[in-house]
Parts: C-alpha cells; sequence; structure tokens
C-alpha cells in the first residue's frame, strides 16, 4: 500500500477509485463502479481508472480503490459492512466448459464465506496475508467455515492470467498454496510480477509438474472461467476488492477480522 500510495500521491474523490485506508492491514481494489465493481471499458479507460485514487480517510487501516462506474445505480462508495440478500454462485464459461470452483474447508462447515478477488489488488493480499490466516485458525481449521474463491480480475491482463494460473496450479491440487504465493509475491501492477514466465517459476516452486502447467498457462485454459467470474461479479453489482458475502451480509475491503468475526458468528446463529 506504500508502494501504491507513492506512486500515486494523494488523490481526490473521484467516481474511478474510492481509496481507503494507509496501512496493508485491510485493503481493497475494485473495478469499473465507484468503490469497487465493473470492468472498464477499454484498455485506455483501464489506465486512466489506475491513475487515479481518492485521499486515505482518518480511522481506516488499508487503502481501497474503485473504477468508473458504468451504471448510475452503482455510483455509491461501498465501504465496511453491507446488508445483502443473495447468495453468489458461479457462472460457466463460455463455450460450455467448466472449472472447478476452489473451496477451503470442510464440504459440511455450516457457514460459507465468498470472497471475491484480484490478485494484483494490495488490499486483497493484505486481507490474505493478515486476516485471512486468523480466520482459518479460528474457524475453517475447526470445521466452523468454509472459504469459496471467485474471480474478480479487472485490474489488467496479469490479473486474469494470474487467477488462470491459480486454477491451472488447482488442476493439480495447489490452488491455495498458489493463491498464498501469489499474495506474497505482489510487486506492482501490470509491470511483469506476474508474467507467465513467472507464473511458472511460482509452480515449479510448489512442485507442479511443469510441461501440464506451463501448457495451462499458455494456453489459457481457464480464462474462459475467468472472465465467466468478472461477468458474475458484475451482474450482481459489485464494485470493489476484496468484496466478501458471509450469510445476509457483504463486506467490502480488508477489514479488521472483528468485522468478519462478527458476520461469521452471525451466520452460525442461525444455523
Amino acid at each position: 500500500v506504500d508502494i501504491v500510495a507513492k506512486r500515486r500521491g494523494n488523490s481526490t474523490d473521484r467516481p474511478e477509485r474510492a481509496g481507503s485506508t494507509a496501512e496493508p492491514a485491510s485493503r481493497s481494489a475494485s473495478t469499473s463502479t465507484p468503490s469497487a465493481s465493473r470492468p472498464p471499458g477499454s484498455p485506455a479507460a483501464r489506465a486512466k481508472a489506475r491513475r487515479a485514487t481518492t485521499p486515505s480517510q482518518p480511522g481506516q487501516r488499508l487503502r481501497r480503490w474503485a473504477i468508473p462506474g458504468l451504471l448510475a445505480a452503482a455510483a455509491l462508495i461501498v465501504v465496511g459492512v453491507l446488508a445483502f440478500g443473495g447468495a453468489a454462485t458461479a457462472s460457466d464459461p463460455p463455450g460450455g466448459s467448466t472449472s472447478v470452483r476452489a473451496v477451503l474447508g470442510k464440504a459440511e462447515a455450516p457457514v460459507l464465506i465468498q470472497e471475491y478477488g484480484d490478485f494484483q489488488c494490495p488490499s486483497c493480499g493484505a486481507f490474505a496475508r493478515l486476516i485471512e490466516p486468523q480466520i482459518r485458525a479460528a474457524y475453517i481449521d475447526t470445521g466452523k467455515v468454509r472459504l469459496e474463491w471467485h474471480d474478480f480480475a479487472w485490474i489488467g491482463a496479469e490479473s486474469r492470467d494470474a487467477a488462470n494460473a491459480a486454477r491451472c496450479a488447482g488442476d493439480q491440487g495447489k490452488f491455495w498454496e498458489y493463491h498464498d504465493l501469489l499474495y506474497q509475491s505482489q510487486k506492482g501492477e501490470n509491470q511483469g510480477a506476474f508474467s507467465k514466465d513467472r507464473l511458472k517459476s511460482f509452480g515449479a516452486g510448489l512442485g507442479l509438474r511443469a510441461a501440464t502447467f506451463g501448457a495451462c498457462i499458455d494456453g489459457g485454459s481457464h480464462l474462459g472461467a475467468v472472465q465467466a467470474d468478472f461477468a458474475d461479479v458484475s451482474s450482481k453489482g459489485f464494485n470493489g476488492t476484496p468484496t466478501f458475502v458471509i450469510g445476509t451480509q457483504r463486506i467490502v475491503g480488508a477489514q479488521p477480522f472483528e468485522v468478519f468475526q462478527a458476520a461469521i458468528e452471525a451466520a452460525l446463529a442461525t444455523k
């Protein structure tokens, strides 16, 4: 977050992005609408969106962004926990092929957390490194919660390639290990940190079958599923990364562990 802040400098509150905090303890990225989720219409629009940020807000712990909204209804900045009525479902990718949804935790766990993230998003990385381990220890490892991944790859080509690569790793049973490695390896946006060669090297470090993994990356085997996830996110009107759905609540941004704890306990109370 500090690197991003230095690179972008002070900014004003614009529809392109909603900023939040200063420290990498909770961060969220977003897409084409203010404070979060919708694809920019063109490469030029994406570039413009990534240049705009908003000032950090007192009392918040991490920076969150948003890109210009395509729909007027998505023009509000979403921060914190919002009531949400429906559960997210995966869309089938174009062409009728399917891609397995990555889920961490026991299938019988009573509470489902749906996470919508981008592997280049700094706030998503802060959540993965700082907050998710607490959720794993308290709720996932104890069989109370399962975490389901949804790609919200809006930042650029390296986001889509990284999402595809993570699914390729999932083909060999290493999605979550690769997920963690990607978030440990963030370095700027679309600057080569997640080039295809580097994505392949990450797989080698995890002992993945190199030929199979490399072919999956080069062939974009799961890009259809990644794009289908993005279309699903857009249809739901989500506009920030990371976004989480827990029971009837939606959480936007890498909020403190206590925010997730309250939502999880509320969901457990209904079971």
